[in-house]
C-alpha cells in the first residue's frame, strides 16, 4: 500500500478485502487539495450532529421500526455479516411505510447502522441473499463511517458544489461517478458477505424485478450477450444497470482490483467534452497542455504571438526544451471522445491562426502533429472549413507539411 491509499476494508473468511475504488480516492485527494474550507466545515461534528437528529426524527416518522425481541431471525443474520465485513455497529431494521416496489437503504447515522427495507425484501429474499443485501447496506454504512470519514465528506462537499451554480456542471458529474463507483464498492461488499456470487447477484436482481424466483447463472449470461454485442457504458445516475452491476461484480470475483479498469469503462466510457466531471476536466487541462508543447517545441514557433497566445490556456507558459514524445497523446487522445477530439483540434486551429507572420509554417505543424497523434481525419475537414482553404492548396500543405516543418526546424536550429 502506497501512502496516503486508505486502509482495505477487512473482511472474514479470505473474501477480497474491501477500499474505495481508484475514482473514490483521486475525488479525496482533489477535494482536500482544492477545497481545504469546505473539507474542513463538512468534517466538523456540529454539522454531523444536526444530521444525525434529522435522520432519526424522519426514521421515526416514514418507516414502522423492527425490534430485536420480536423478529430477532434478520438481527442475527445482521450481526453475523456485521462480524463478516469486521463491524462492530449496532444495526437496526426498519420497515418503510410506502410499499411500491422492494428496495433496501442505509440511514447514516454516526456509530450507528439504520437500515430501511421497502416492500417484501424479507419474505423474497433467500438467507444467503438477505446477507448480500444486509452487506451491500454496510458497505454503505462502512464508507461513511470508515477511512476517518473522508468518503462521506467528499460526498456532501460534492453535493454542496452541485448546487451551486457558479460551479458548472464538472462537480455535478463528479456527484454521478462518485454515487456510481459507490454501488459497484457496496456490491462488492454484498459478496464478501454472503461468499456467493449467485446469491450477490440473485439479491440484485430481485430487488430490480421484484420476481420472487431468478437465475444468476442466467442472468450473467444474459450480460454476456450484451457486452458480447457493444461496449456499454452505464446511463445511470445513482446505481449502474444491473447487468453492468451484475459484470462488475463477477470481474472483480475472479480478478480483484486488476479488474478495475475495466469496470472504469463500464462506469465512465470515454472522456466527453459534454461530461466532464472534476478529475476529466484536469485530465483534459494536462492533455492540453502536452498538445501545445508538442506543437510549440521548433523555435521557429517561439514567436512572442505564439507564446502569448499559449498563455492564454496556461498562464506562466514556457515552450518545453525538448520535443514531447507523441505516442502517449495520442493514447490519451484515443480514449475522448468525437466532441473532445474536435477541441483539441480547434486548440491547434487557434495557433495556426494567431501568428500570421509565420505564413504556411502553423499549419503544416498542425498537419504533421495532428497525422502523428490521430487527429487528422478530423482536423482536415475542420481547417478546411475554418481557414477557407481551396482543397488543391490543402492536398499541397498535407503532402509537404512534414518537409516545411523539417526544413524550418534546420532553419531556426543549424547545429
Amino acid at each position: 500500500m502506497t501512502e496516503g491509499e486508505p486502509q482495505r476494508m477487512k473482511v472474514a473468511g479470505g473474501a477480497e478485502p474491501l477500499r474505495p475504488l481508484p475514482y473514490h480516492r483521486a475525488i479525496v485527494s482533489f477535494l482536500k487539495r482544492e477545497e481545504p474550507d469546505l473539507w474542513v466545515w463538512f468534517s466538523s461534528a456540529k454539522v454531523r450532529q444536526g444530521q444525525a437528529e434529522a435522520v432519526r426524527m424522519d426514521l421515526l416518522k416514514s418507516t414502522y421500526r423492527i425490534e430485536r425481541e420480536t423478529m430477532p431471525a434478520p438481527y442475527a443474520l445482521a450481526d453475523e455479516v456485521a462480524a463478516t465485513l469486521g463491524l462492530s455497529c449496532p444495526v437496526t431494521f426498519y420497515q418503510s411505510q410506502e410499499s411500491v416496489g422492494m428496495n433496501a437503504a442505509l440511514a447514516y447515522v454516526p456509530g450507528e447502522a439504520h437500515l430501511v427495507l421497502q416492500g417484501p425484501v424479507l419474505t423474497t429474499l433467500t438467507a444467503p441473499q438477505l446477507k448480500a443485501l444486509v452487506g451491500h447496506e454496510l458497505t454503505h454504512f462502512h464508507m461513511d463511517e470508515e477511512w476517518g470519514g473522508d468518503y462521506l465528506v467528499a460526498a456532501e462537499v460534492l453535493a454542496a458544489g452541485s448546487n451551486d451554480e457558479s460551479a458548472g456542471d464538472a462537480c455535478a458529474h463528479s456527484v454521478r461517478l462518485f454515487a456510481l463507483y459507490r454501488e459497484v464498492l457496496c456490491d462488492r461488499g454484498a459478496l464478501a458477505a454472503c461468499g456467493e456470487l449467485d446469491a450477490a447477484v440473485a439479491m440484485q436482481v430481485k430487488i430490480a424485478t421484484g420476481l420472487k424466483d431468478v437465475s444468476a447463472d442466467s442472468y450473467m449470461r444474459q450480460a454476456d450477450e450484451v457486452f458480447a454485442a457493444d461496449e456499454p457504458t452505464t446511463g445511470g445516475l445513482t446505481h449502474p444497470e444491473s447487468f453492468i452491476r451484475a459484470r462488475a461484480l463477477r470481474l472483480w470475483s475472479e480478478r480483484g482490483e486488476e479488474a478495475d479498469e475495466d469496470i472504469r469503462r463500464m462506469i465512465e466510457g470515454r472522456d466527453s467534452l459534454d461530461a466532464l466531471d472534476l478529475l476529466a476536466q484536469g485530465r483534459v487541462r494536462q492533455l492540453t497542455r502536452r498538445v501545445i508543447d508538442a506543437l510549440l517545441a521548433p523555435r521557429w514557433f517561439h514567436t512572442e504571438i505564439a507564446l502569448a497566445h499559449a498563455r492564454m490556456f496556461h498562464e506562466s507558459y514556457a515552450p518545453p526544451k525538448e520535443r514531447p514524445e507523441v505516442e502517449d497523446i495520442a493514447a490519451r487522445l484515443a480514449g475522448c471522445d468525437e466532441g473532445l477530439r474536435d477541441y483539441f483540434c480547434y486548440v491547434l486551429l487557434d495557433f495556426v491562426a494567431a501568428d500570421r507572420g509565420l505564413e504556411d509554417l502553423p499549419l503544416a505543424a498542425a498537419l504533421a502533429l495532428g497525422e502523428a497523434i490521430g487527429l487528422a481525419d478530423r482536423f482536415a475537414p475542420i481547417a478546411v472549413k475554418e481557414l477557407g482553404l481551396r482543397k488543391s492548396q490543402y492536398e499541397r500543405l498535407r503532402r509537404d507539411c512534414k518537409a516545411m516543418v523539417d526544413e524550418a526546424d534546420r532553419k531556426a536550429d543549424p547545429s
